[in-house]
């Protein structure tokens, strides 16, 4: 399992760092945002540990822009610091917050009980979701692949395969941008968000003939998006 710690505090990362590797865990540091943020464009990531108090960036904010990316597990380990400082790590997506310092233990138990629940969550997704076929375009949701007029095959991440096949499962309706926030990302509010559109693209490049003039997945001007077989 690949875990990123995310802080300046290097005797804190040096620690916690050889306390992981001792268990299995492959360990990578970041001591700022733009680093971090680089390494999970280009890097699988199992886990992020984050703290809030770097000199160099607002944990807060990085936490809110890991989740609107990307869908992973993701814990404060931090300075005690206030209540309000735990309650805002947890409402902006963290899934634990243990403070610091803590004990070697239970920072493994913690680490344990988030990647137990999203093993659960990923495993009950696979089981909800069927066989679907639109056109020549086939998805697989065992394997997580698209299969495009039965020659070609291309992996889906996660949340690619999650926005093709609801684009799919709705098939020549128009999906608004706020729709597929609220359907693939859980955005429960309006957020400035360019998910959706760098999504898109991925998607084309992956099943369009010609990525640039889409035959599949069409942008409606000001309404959103749909799929066409």
């Amino acid at each position: 399992m690949n875990i990123l710690i995310v802080s300046r505090d290097i005797i804190t990362n040096k620690m916690t760092r050889y306390l992981l590797e001792e268990v299995g865990y492959k360990v990578q540091e970041c001591v700022n945002a733009k680093d971090a943020l680089d390494y999970l464009n280009e890097s699988r990531t199992d886990l992020v540990l984050l703290d809030h108090q770097g000199s160099e960036f607002d944990g807060f904010e990085l936490c809110r822009m890991i989740r609107a990316r990307y869908h992973l597990p993701l814990m404060f380990v931090a300075e005690a610091g206030t209540v309000q400082d735990r309650i805002t790590g947890l409402k902006i997506g963290a899934d634990d917050y243990l403070p610091k310092p803590f004990n070697p233990g239970e920072l493994l138990a913690r680490i344990e009980a988030v990647m137990r629940r999203y093993s659960d969550e990923f495993s009950t997704a696979h089981l909800s979701y069927q066989p679907l076929s639109v056109g020549q375009i086939h998805l697989d949701p065992v394997s997580r692949q698209v299969l495009i007029r039965d020659r070609e095959r291309e992996n889906l991440t996660e949340r690619e395969f999650q926005l093709l096949y609801y684009l799919m499962q709705n098939a020549r309706c128009i999906l608004s941008t706020r729709q597929l926030l609220q359907k693939i990302w859980g955005f429960e509010y309006d957020v400035d968000s360019n998910l959706v559109p760098v999504y898109i693209g991925r998607l084309r490049r992956k099943i369009e003939s010609d990525p640039l003039k889409p035959s599949h997945i069409i942008r409606v001007r000001d309404l959103g998006y749909s799929f066409r077989p």
